[in-house]
């Protein structure tokens, strides 16, 4: 926007000769030689006597400036005193040294921009206007930050807080501060936060836990028969089945947007990615396989991140071993040994620890019974020397000291079982039972080792290091050691013979048998 006329622009006096502002530098006519002047100017400019643009001396209070003093300087042949008219050993500062060192390497050259002045009142509108208070953004950057405060204090140090507990607007000025201080909202003050502490309402004691996660730890313990939690952000509801839950989310917090719902199982789900990771993890063919392994998956996003996880190793720079990228964060965390309090920086050599600290005895203190776990110990003190802690089913003489324990006997023995297996059509009394029913029947794994599925009850018998008694060898798992006995029973088929006759046995209690039923007499 250009100025109205008559106002003169703000700048720097003019050079008498490039009629540039002299910012970086001048000096007086009068103290150069003004006929020289002239002359190099006329020359320089190409103008004749007939010209007027030049006077016959140049007046004394007129500027030269420094770019026109070094544009002679360096355009000067040695030895012609009838040009030199610039002034000898000038006395510059820092920044004309370095400007002049740049001027002579043709880095630098001389250029101006015309100032105008603006009035600020007139253009209010076009003036960006301070961000309001949003959480976790920034109102001078407009950036989202965790630790908003921290970020305001190193990158916004000029920022004023206002005076009153409790508000985190900002201000440029210290006006501003006041007026704002002044308003009817800073009439009354803040008043302080309440205690965080979050009471169960489940329980016939009103119980209070200083943190959430505390207290859904607690309702995970102590209130099994509630094993569903409301999806909802904020919401501290607990129901007994997954039917309810969504009943209650429906209707209480959808507003408008109703849960994911698998239209194949019974999984459902608040986000979107999750229902779109379970579409592939449990519906989708899996026709992408590892190259590594023998896992396959639905989808190619699925495969890298299982390759990432389980065949990307870093070494571990503390105890040397190689450990996978999935269990990197795990393994880097300090451990201390339970038994002798000693502190590792890793996991592995925590682990490496414990096999000789495990053959140290831990004593209970009441009764002096020794063990070799401290679950044991603990074990032990509850069920023996904690009479009081003892609890009794009402139906029967059942006892034990957890509570979902007791829970759970009374859930498969007691109560009617209404809900039904949809793959084996047994009843159980609640939707928590039976899905640990089918973790522990109907979900299947692939062994890594020998490719093999089975149930996942089955996995600690499976994956026990297994040895053939006829040659001693030994496998990692018991589908390696049924391959083996198809080859090992053949070479061995005399493993086994009988002392009375020629007969042979691949198997020790066949020969057991023959014995009975042929040699013994009845």
């Amino acid at each position: 926007m250009k100025p109205k006329e008559g106002k003169k622009p703000i700048q720097k006096p003019l050079c008498r000769l490039c009629q540039c502002p002299t910012s970086d530098g001048h000096v007086l006519a009068s103290q150069v030689d003004r006929i020289k002047l002239r002359k190099w100017a006329m020359e320089a400019s190409n103008l004749t006597e007939e010209d007027e643009n030049l006077p016959v001396i140049v007046e004394k209070d007129a500027l030269i400036c420094y770019f026109c003093i070094w544009l002679a300087e360096f355009e000067d042949e040695p030895g012609d005193d009838s040009v030199h008219w610039w002034p000898k050993n000038l006395d510059l500062d820092e920044n004309a040294r370095l400007l002049r060192e740049n001027y002579s390497a043709g880095e630098v050259d001389q250029c101006w921009v015309q100032l105008e002045k603006f009035d600020l009142t007139k253009y209010e509108k076009e003036i960006p206007k301070k961000r309001k208070y949003v959480s976790g953004v920034c109102f001078y950057c407009g950036n989202r930050f965790d630790k908003l405060m921290q970020h305001i204090r190193q990158m916004h140090k000029e920022a004023i807080k206002c005076g009153f507990w409790g508000c985190r607007t900002y201000f440029h000025t210290e006006e501003d501060k006041e007026q704002h201080m002044q308003q009817v909202i800073h009439e009354r003050p803040f008043k302080p936060r309440g205690s965080n502490k979050v009471g169960c309402k489940f329980c016939e004691i009103g119980k209070l836990y200083s943190s959430v996660n505390l207290w859904r730890k607690h309702m995970k313990c102590d209130h099994p028969e509630l094993p569903v939690a409301c999806m909802h952000v904020g919401c501290k509801e607990y129901f007994k089945s997954k039917s309810k839950m969504t009943l209650h989310y429906n209707s209480a917090h959808s507003r408008g947007k109703d849960l994911y719902q698998c239209k194949q199982c019974e999984y459902f789900t608040l986000w979107k990615s999750l229902f779109k990771r379970h579409i592939e993890v449990k519906h989708m063919p899996k026709i992408f396989k590892c190259d590594d392994c023998v896992a396959k998956y639905g989808s190619k996003r699925l495969l890298e991140e299982h390759f990432i996880k389980c065949h990307t190793f870093v070494k571990c720079e503390s105890c040397g071993l190689d450990v996978a990228s999935s269990c990197k964060s795990r393994h880097g965390k300090p451990m201390a040994c339970s038994r002798c309090k000693l502190g590792f920086k890793c996991l592995g050599l925590y682990q490496l620890h414990r096999n000789s600290c495990k053959q140290t005895l831990l004593h209970c203190k009441e009764c002096g019974k020794t063990f070799t776990r401290i679950i044991d110990v603990n074990r032990h003190l509850n069920e023996i020397h904690t009479k009081s802690a003892i609890l009794q089913c009402e139906h029967c003489d059942h006892s034990t000291v957890y509570k979902n324990k007791l829970w759970v006997h009374i859930q498969r023995k007691h109560l009617p079982k209404t809900i039904k297996c949809g793959e084996c059509n047994k009843l159980f009394a609640s939707e928590f039972v039976l899905d640990i029913h089918k973790q522990k029947s109907h979900s299947f794994l692939r062994c890594a080792e020998c490719a093999q599925e089975f149930s996942r009850s089955k996995l600690p018998y499976h994956q026990i290091v297994k040895t053939c008694r006829h040659c001693k060898c030994k496998f990692k798992c018991q589908g390696l050691l049924d391959k083996h006995k198809k080859s090992c029973v053949l070479t061995m088929s005399n493993a086994y013979i009988c002392d009375m006759c020629p007969k042979t046995y691949s198997h020790k209690i066949r020969l057991y048998y023959h014995i009975i039923s042929k040699h013994i007499e009845k």
